[in-house]
């Protein structure tokens, strides 16, 4: 790198605001440090195993590595049934209604998509494949797993940009390690359910940045054209699917910035000429395309950027909150919602004052950053049918994956650290740096937007090759392959042995025999859209909501709204009963016992179904407060039905709707079994085993003569 005033400031200003962002992070992460040393080191061996491979094996392994990855992300999607929820949930929904409209509409899903039109290119893009799914006869049942599936396209051509990418630049062992790193990650399979604009935008940045690679190297002027051409198109279709995508593009602007050579410019001006005008066109084209399917005016109902920038400033961390989208909507014309969104901006940052707003700042890098699950434990609780895997994923044992997932988080931010101190003691920046810019533009931009966890993962994979990079880093300095250094991992790892064996030693007792209540899903059909949960419930009615079971339940939960809880006076007749009529649950529920939860819980002795059987929970109005009612919350299934295996009836009659209700066991159990238990402490004792063992003979390794 030149040795320039502009390409100083670029250097040690991004590298020094990652490595805060990153460090100051990790200090807040919540991670067994001792498991993540055996993770680490673990890591490190691999690296330099792979270093001393021959390019045939290094082929061999990425095919097996990308194989393992596809597989388990696909039988993730399969065997989890997982449905997506919320702002997901709306795409899915209005692309299924597009199959016979052909249109977006303007007030489905309480008119989400007046208010939201960054989220039309997703939905036109899913009604594309979804037309085609229907054009080959593919059943509707199976739409929903099949956008699963078409999702991991999106996530798995992401990996396989940045491999390429790193494979050019770097060669086959590093990107072959950068596999092995995504594969050992949790993220690639859990976030395979969401399908959303986080997730599908991760490959237009990750894209980007290899046809811009292949644009500076292509062979001949027309090479360069044409991918030009393409990567114009890459560029706003990414654009139109999430604005963050144009991150991707600074980072490269500011990269070429600082490492092009004299003449770069001019050399590829025909290219630059191109990509421009691929982008023209390729924004008129969409413009055309939004215009089609989207034929009617959002002037004044559309949120304005300020709209998120203000549920930013919310609260201590910049969390979504719904006062924030209630007040938006209330606001009646584009003017006044830009000037009250600004305006409660102003107002929060005057009362945070300077200290408040920087801890703010901090408090959201946290909430995109810290967590390591991604929100999975919540984000897959919406399932079409739960199974076994489920205790493991979000039910009770669901702390083992959740605990990996972040000392695997806090693994990431600390290679990150080490990434950005070596390259400020060598002064050197190669491609990596590239893949730094990108993944501190993501950081810094939510730091102004709305903050949560999901808007981490469109660039994690780039948070990952800075990972990976560290690790390479680290193996680079001769002082961590001197023997005193593998004196150091020795005593390192024995410690973490000793540790970890005297501890699950003395916890069996408490992971195995000591119980504790634990709660499972059976059935969770939660999931009404705000402001258009169904009819009331009118005097003389009976609601019927149907559904299926096969292993044991004792808890039902019933979401409801009402608008004067204390006060209220209806009462309502609650029933629970199998196919064959047995009841095992009658009471009543009164409107003013209700308390202020969401839902109203109803317990009773645990169910032992028979194999498969059908239930049914039935209410009937006693008493109706005409004007303050208790308004039973449900899901419209006319388009997705997310629960199959159940309907809501009116006197018999079906709604093409279900209850928002949740079917639970909840019951005294161990954190583990003896099996698991067992299972658990032989792998982790194994792998630390052979650490010692690898670590052993570096220390006493014979030095071979210098020739």
């Amino acid at each position: 790198m030149k040795s320039t005033f502009w390409n100083k400031l670029v250097l040690w200003a991004a590298l020094i605001l990652l490595l805060f962002l990153n460090f100051y992070t990790l200090i807040h992460t919540i991670s067994g440090l001792s498991a993540g040393v055996v993770l680490f080191l673990s890591l490190l061996f691999a690296h330099r195993f792979l270093f001393n491979r021959h390019d045939r094996f290094l082929d061999y392994t990425a095919l097996v590595l990308g194989f393992f990855i596809l597989a388990l992300q696909i039988a993730f999607v399969l065997l989890l049934c997982s449905n997506v929820r919320y702002d997901a949930f709306w795409i899915v929904d209005e692309a299924v209604e597009m199959l016979d409209t052909h249109r977006i509409s303007p007030v489905i899903s309480n008119s989400y998509f007046s208010q939201v039109p960054n989220n039309y290119g997703l939905t036109i893009i899913t009604y594309w494949f979804l037309s085609i799914l229907k054009a080959l006869g593919v059943p509707s049942i199976w739409y929903m797993r099949a956008i699963q599936l078409f999702h991991i396209v999106f996530l798995d051509l992401s990996v396989l940009f940045i491999y390429l990418f790193i494979q050019k630049n770097k060669g086959k062992a590093a990107s072959v390690f950068f596999l092995l790193f995504c594969a050992v990650s949790p993220y690639l399979y859990v976030w395979t359910p969401y399908y959303y604009t986080s997730t599908t935008s991760m490959m237009f940045a990750c894209g980007a940045v290899w046809l811009w690679h292949c644009v500076c190297t292509a062979s001949s002027v027309k090479k360069q054209c044409f991918l030009a051409a393409f990567m114009g198109f890459f560029c706003i279709t990414g654009f139109k699917i999430r604005a963050t995508s144009l991150i991707a593009y600074i980072a490269i602007f500011l990269y070429w910035s600082v490492s092009h050579k004299k003449g770069t410019l001019r050399k590829h001006m025909i290219p630059l000429c191109v990509f421009s005008l691929s982008v023209i066109l390729s924004f008129v084209s969409w413009q055309g395309i939004v215009r089609h399917y989207a034929p009617f005016d959002t002037t004044d109902t559309a949120f304005p950027v300020t709209h998120f920038i203000m549920l930013g400033t919310h609260g201590t961390d910049g969390s979504f909150h719904m006062d924030d989208l209630n007040y938006t909507i209330s606001l009646p014309t584009k003017e006044a919602k830009l000037k009250g969104t600004v305006s409660v901006i102003q107002e929060r940052l005057a009362q945070n004052g300077l200290k408040g707003n920087l801890q703010l700042l901090l408090n959201k890098q946290l909430n995109c950053w810290m967590d390591g699950t991604d929100s999975f434990t919540y984000e897959h609780t919406l399932c079409t049918d739960f199974n076994r895997l489920h205790t493991y994923i979000m039910g009770s044992k669901s702390g083992y994956l959740a605990a990996y997932a972040q000392i695997f988080r806090f693994l990431q931010l600390f290679l990150v650290c080490i990434y950005c101190v070596a390259v400020l003691i060598r002064q050197k920046i190669d491609y990596s740096f590239l893949l730094a810019l990108n993944l501190l533009g993501g950081m810094v931009f939510h730091l102004l937007w709305e903050a949560s966890p999901f808007y981490s993962i469109p660039f994690t994979l780039f948070s990952y090759a800075i990972a990976a990079e560290g690790i390479t880093q680290l193996n680079s300095f001769r002082i961590l392959r001197s023997k005193a250094s593998a004196s150091v991992f020795f005593t390192g790892i024995l410690f973490c042995f000793l540790l970890h064996s005297s501890y699950l030693l003395a916890q069996f007792h408490s992971y195995t025999q000591e119980e504790k209540i634990m709660t499972d899903f059976v059935v969770n059909q939660h999931m009404a859209t705000v402001g258009e949960e169904g009819p009331p419930m009118e005097p003389g009615q009976i609601w019927t909501q149907t559904f299926e079971a096969e292993t044991t339940f004792n808890l039902l939960d019933l979401y409801f709204e009402a608008s004067d809880r204390e006060h209220n006076t209806s009462v309502y007749d609650l029933t629970l009963s199998d196919e064959h009529g047995e009841i095992f649950y009658n009471d009543k529920l009164y409107g003013n016992k209700m308390g202020y939860d969401l839902f109203f819980e109803v317990q009773f002795e645990p169910i032992i179904p028979s194999g498969r059987t059908a239930y049914t929970i039935s209410i009937e109005p006693l008493l109706q407060d005409k004007d303050n009612y208790i308004h039973f919350s449900s899901q419209d299934t006319s388009r997705v039905d997310l629960y199959p295996y159940g309907a809501l009836a009116i006197n018999g009659t079906p709604t093409g709707r279900d209850l928002s209700f949740r079917i639970l066991n909840r019951h005294i159990g161990t954190a583990a079994s003896k099996k698991e238990y067992g299972l658990f402490t032989i792998l982790l004792l194994s792998l630390e085993l052979f650490l010692i063992i690898k670590t052993f003979c570096l220390v006493y390794q014979k030095r071979r003569p210098v020739s």
